[in-house]
């Protein structure tokens, strides 16, 4: 596993007559496990700067490898809680800033995730709030009813929108696991 930086950097390599492309991409490949202290693998000789590319990728594929099934972990942790952890906690070594942006591109609940609605509906995020100031209240696809009974395709509900009283008719309570209501994401999402 830790040889995979080198092995990437040595593949870019023999990539040549590309221009800038495979050297920049070479960086990347040997500084994405990389922590901002240059801690992580593979060890750095000379203290410098991690390239702002090798800071987004270090935070895409950290939050890839947490929130999918892989060898090492066969239970995926759901994606809030992942980028409530890269966010909170400066031992991962990530960049807040690009941790930060990460956050406002997918938002708190990146597309897909599922949820439950204080109205007792599940749904899944269909895309993030373009407005960060409404960040936790993405645009999601209700996928059942109050009672449980699953709908295909469901409808669009924007969360931030408010009703004629000014109130939210919905707002997030918690992260599910879609398994448990036998839904599918991909099904609403091909």
């Amino acid at each position: 596993m830790q040889a995979h930086p080198w092995l990437g950097v040595l593949t870019l390599f023999g990539l040549r007559g590309y221009g800038e492309i495979p050297y920049r991409g070479m960086i990347v490949a040997y500084e994405h496990h990389m922590k901002t202290d240059l801690t992580g693998y593979p060890k750095s000789l000379r203290g410098r700067d991690l390239s702002i590319y090798s800071k987004i990728v270090a935070v895409a594929d950290g939050f890839d490898a947490a929130t999918s099934r892989r060898v090492y972990q066969t239970v995926p942790i759901q994606p809030d809680q992942v980028l409530k952890e890269m966010w909170e906690n400066p031992r991962r070594g990530y960049d807040q800033t690009v941790v930060k942006a990460f956050i406002n591109l997918i938002g708190i609940y990146p597309v897909g995730t599922c949820i439950i609605l204080d109205t007792y509906e599940v749904a899944l995020v269909h895309s993030a709030n373009p407005d960060v100031t409404h960040v936790h209240r993405p645009v999601v696809r209700i996928v059942t009813t109050p009672e449980g009974g699953v709908q295909h395709p469901g409808f669009l509900a924007d969360l931030a929108q408010k009703d004629a009283d000014g109130h939210f008719p919905r707002s997030i309570v918690k992260v599910t696991d879609p398994a448990k209501y036998g839904i599918n994401v991909s099904d609403y999402f091909v």
